[in-house]
């Protein structure tokens, strides 16, 4: 066996020091008897330490320093930076400047009734698996556990025997731990400054796709506010004007005590899409449950307004004036209007149409759980006009269309919304379906590949929060361009026709898409028309890889700048039958028919494979056709695997 003198000095002193702060990030969350109300340091903690692994894979730090991305110049300043935040998670709680033991320690050595801590398992490069990987802890398993590197480095600390096993809270701190935490973010604000411009683009995308594995990994409302309120610490604490800063240089000089001269000018937070995301997952969660969505969590979760308030997004018909009827082609059912209310501007709306089923003889409206879904889906909407997080137009409310001179109901909601700021209140909406029907001129391959790209990373924001769309196609991808449509970017395009959007834990199947071609014909066949549909119970009901295989023949569309229909040779696609509709998805897979073969001969293999991948659906994405896509284990595969196999391949094109 070879002496452990010899197999470290193989090691680079940079992966030494690097694998002991991830050490000791580790045994900090990992302490025992945290209070619970200050679980949310425990979560900044780990997320921080999640920051220095992405900041790794970004400069290939290895057991060697060959592979290393940091200039000659700078490698002995990061040794010091990546040291001196090693010997704060060390010291931290146990021992003084001097290394010596406190009288009073916060944190203690645990030793299990046996005198015994059983060793984990040792970190294996050839291990594989089709999900992520989890730990024992139950806090862990909220946090991805994929990573090699995290494996490797946690694998050597423990070889190298300077590390306690496991500790427990003697007495907690919060104001000590706080000051921790921030003097952490300081020292990977810091390290973030020593990369290259590439560089930084890389690690933006990398932490993206690991804030939204997080968000798989924590579902229940109350994990939701945790991370929002480790985000909102750096936010709290710059508003008070704290004493650690975000410009890198005193962020590092402040860390290592060496420097006490606070910043005036505060850039914004750079946890602020963490703590959006968690805002708006944790209201998709809590919005249909008045026992979750009280005045209790509206306040910890920072939202502006009181639940009620929040709640409050009905319009009153007579304030909306109908400028046009909705067309009758069946591509939309959108119209223009201005809304007005009492002692208020005109605005310039579209407003979408939302049908339900004629009252009966017991029901004087429509059905009391439809009219809930259309409530909490327009209070998402609205919520998500002040952060634009996933390209949906601003959504102002909803009313009910009934006729106040002769009290008709048409049975129908009307969602408003408004035009973008940027667009003149004249310019109406072009969708991209009537691009594709009226356009003879084919865009450019690098507006349409800019296009696929957008719309994918769309769908991946909004699955990362379960949020699914359920009604995805060309007719509800929207432009706005006052130049007409010789003006439009196709970088900048609108999701919209939520009608069928819920989020993806609710299996209530009260509401089902009406039997629609138009609609059924971008649909899996699995939830085509009224009838054809999952089981209600066990893992059924609609799924992300729906809305995926949606996102699948859009593609498709912009491949060939065609509506689905015309590429299918359907000549009548408003009354084609449920037995058309439901061949299409085994159509556009069969070679013989040549439609991926075509994608592949004009736009090339990557744009050939992540169609067909978006339509075969979970296998393409190294899951089971029955999957559980609810669970946070799949849920979070799957989320990481359309990031490799879709987003990431068409965002690497270079045309």
């Amino acid at each position: 066996m070879a002496d452990p003198g010899t197999m470290l000095s193989v090691v680079s002193l940079t992966f030494q020091v690097f694998s002991g702060c991830i050490q000791g990030y580790q045994l900090i969350a990992d302490a025992q008897h945290m209070p619970s109300d200050c679980q949310y340091l425990r979560v900044r903690l780990k997320t921080e330490q999640y920051r220095l692994l992405d900041w790794a894979h970004v400069v290939q730090l290895d057991e060697q320093d060959d592979n290393l991305l940091i200039s000659n110049s700078s490698k002995g300043l990061l040794l010091d930076v990546l040291d001196q935040q090693r010997k704060l998670l060390a010291q931290f709680g146990r021992l003084d400047d001097k290394y010596k033991k406190l009288t009073r320690p916060l944190l203690v050595d645990e030793v299990e009734t046996n005198g015994v801590l059983p060793d984990p398992p040792a970190y294996s490069p050839t291990e594989t698996s089709p999900t992520i990987k989890r730990v024992d802890s139950d806090f862990h398993n909220r946090f991805p556990q994929s990573e090699a590197l995290l494996k490797k480095s946690l694998d050597w600390a423990r070889k190298s025997k300077t590390y306690p096993r496991r500790l427990k809270w003697a007495i907690f701190d919060k104001t000590k731990m706080e000051t921790l935490v921030l003097k952490l973010t300081s020292f990977n604000d810091f390290m973030r400054e020593m990369l290259n411009a590439t560089q930084l683009q890389t690690l933006a995308v990398k932490q993206t796709r690991t804030e939204f594995q997080i968000m798989q990994l924590n579902s229940s409302v109350g994990q939701l506010v945790q991370i929002f309120e480790s985000a909102a610490l750096t936010m709290k604490t710059q508003k008070r004007g704290g004493r650690f800063p975000t410009n890198p240089v005193h962020a590092f000089l402040q860390a290592r005590g060496l420097e006490d001269e606070e910043e005036n000018d505060l850039p914004k937070p750079g946890m602020q899409n963490l703590a959006t995301l968690a805002q708006i997952k944790a209201l998709n969660s809590a919005i249909e449950d008045p026992n979750l969505f009280t005045d209790e969590f509206t306040t910890s979760m920072k939202l502006a307004h009181t639940a009620s308030e929040i709640r409050s997004v009905e319009l009153c018909r007579r304030d909306i004036t109908l400028l046009d009827e909705e067309s009758e082609d069946g591509e939309s059912q959108r119209v223009e209007a201005f809304y007005q209310p009492p002692k208020s501007r005109k605005t310039s709306v579209w407003i979408e149409w939302k049908t339900y089923e004629p009252p009966t003889f017991q029901n004087s409206g429509p059905d009391p759980k439809i009219h809930q879904r259309v409530k909490a889906l327009t209070t998402l909407l609205k919520e998500n006009n002040r952060t634009d997080q996933f390209r949906a137009p601003h959504c102002l409310g909803y009313f009910r269309d009934i006729d106040e001179e002769s009290g008709e109901d048409h049975c129908r909601f009307g969602l408003v919304f408004e035009k973008p700021a940027s667009a003149h209140p004249s310019t109406r909406p072009i969708s991209l379906h009537s691009l594709l029907t009226e356009v003879s001129e084919t865009p450019s391959l690098t507006e349409r590949i800019q296009l696929a790209t957008r719309l994918s990373e769309t769908i991946e924001r909004l699955h990362a929060v379960n949020w699914l769309h359920k009604g995805l196609r060309s007719a509800n991808i929207l432009f706005f361009s006052d130049c007409g449509i010789d003006g439009i970017d196709f970088n900048l395009p609108y999701i919209s026709g939520f009608d069928y959007s819920r989020p993806a834990m609710n299996d209530d199947m009260t509401e089902k898409p009406p039997e629609n071609a138009a609609s059924d014909i971008y649909r899996h066949p699995r939830v085509q028309g009224s009838g054809n549909r999952d089981s209600i119970g066990g893992v059924g009901g609609f799924k992300k890889s729906h809305d995926l295989y949606a996102l699948g023949v859009i593609l498709l569309e912009i491949a060939y700048w065609k509506p689905i229909d015309k590429i299918l040779g359907i000549e009548d696609l408003n009354n084609a039958r449920p037995s058309v509709t439901i061949k299409v998805r085994q159509r556009l897979l069969d070679e013989k028919e040549g439609f991926l073969r075509f994608v592949r001969s004009y736009l090339g293999n990557t744009v050939e494979g992540v169609v067909r991948t978006c339509l075969r659906g979970p296998e393409s994405f190294g899951l089971s056709e029955g999957a559980d896509e609810k669970s946070e284990d799949i849920g979070a595969e799957l989320q990481k695997m359309f990031y490799e196999r879709v987003v990431r391949e068409l965002g690497d094109m270079r045309v």
